[in-house]
């Protein structure tokens, strides 16, 4: 199985978005961080930028998708994502067909040394800097990695997915995002 590292994209004119409150209509109910809200989460373009374009998959964050993506990862049964209803707001016209994508699994795969993983944090149990996304191939062959989105456990910053999906953001022609080929030695 090739994996790839999820990486935005921005589009010609397009704008950078941000919640507008600090989740704090989050309930965090599982050990697996799946995520409830008691209404759904307001994202507003950031007022800096004057562009206003918005991709599939808006800039935040983490990843904010259109029903568009979200519609063909569920008929796909993609696996290790929800799907959380999100209120857009550009310059007062609201969206309601965009969903913040909560990736919540995790796989020790990091190989340490080749992905230059820097400053430990003891509060994230994970680094906060590496250089390149590098599995390690003995981590990878022990572990079941069992769904199509997941984050690495030792740099949770970044979301890994599976060529399934890669596949699927290749043939809608999703944009915003773009897949990056994680090493494995």
């Amino acid at each position: 199985m090739k994996y790839y590292l999820l990486e935005s994209k921005f589009i010609e004119d397009e704008a950078s978005f941000s919640f507008v409150e600090d989740f704090n209509d989050i309930e965090d109910k599982s050990d697996l961080s799946i995520k409830y809200y008691k209404k759904p989460p307001l994202i507003k373009v950031d007022q800096v930028y004057k562009q206003r374009r918005m991709s599939d998959v808006l800039k935040t964050v983490d990843y904010i998708a259109h029903r568009r993506l979200v519609d063909v990862l569920i008929a796909n049964f993609a696996t290790g994502v929800q799907f959380i209803p999100v209120d857009v707001d550009v310059d007062g016209k609201m969206y309601h067909d965009y969903f913040y994508m909560n990736i919540f699994p995790s796989y020790n795969l990091l190989h340490l040394s080749s992905s230059q993983a820097r400053n430990y944090s003891d509060y994230y149990n994970s680094y906060d800097f590496i250089l390149n996304m590098v599995f390690d191939m003995n981590k990878l062959n022990k572990a079941n990695v069992n769904h199509d989105f997941f984050r690495v456990k030792e740099y949770i910053s970044e979301v890994i997915i599976n060529e399934k999906i890669k596949n699927i953001i290749d043939e809608n022609n999703i944009t915003g995002v773009v897949a990056s080929p994680v090493e494995i030695i």
